[in-house]
């Protein structure tokens, strides 16, 4: 019996959910944690039991970050009625001490206050 190489598809699969994680699509991290499966059945059939460990927490970290990418996903969309949230504040919930803050922060590196030069 042929089995299929499932090193060329983990392979294959990691450069495709890094090519996807890069252009930010929330679809790469479920071809990352596909992949992670792959690698700890290869784990399993190659004897190599240091995958296993190594990838379910990989899975547990892709899970994690495809929730709060959708949740900000989903925030982002509901709040686009709303044309007074700044970019910077619309990816947290801040108060309102925290945005005016981060609003004072943007504005002064946009324009630093100028010195005077002293002379030696």
């Amino acid at each position: 019996m042929v089995m299929f190489r499932l090193d060329y598809l983990s392979c294959f699969l990691t450069v495709v959910a890094t090519i996807l994680v890069g252009r930010k699509m929330w679809s790469g991290l479920v071809v990352s944690g596909v992949n992670s499966l792959i690698v700890c059945v290869i784990g399993l059939h190659t004897f190599q039991y240091g995958f296993i460990p190594a990838n379910v927490f990989c899975i547990c970290i892709n899970a994690f970050n495809l929730r709060v990418w959708l949740r900000v996903k989903k925030d982002l969309s509901e709040s686009t009625t709303d044309a007074n949230i700044e970019p910077v504040a619309r990816f947290k919930r801040m108060s309102t001490s925290n945005k005016s803050a981060t609003r004072r922060l943007i504005k002064f590196f946009q324009n630093p206050p100028r010195r005077k030069a002293q002379g030696i």
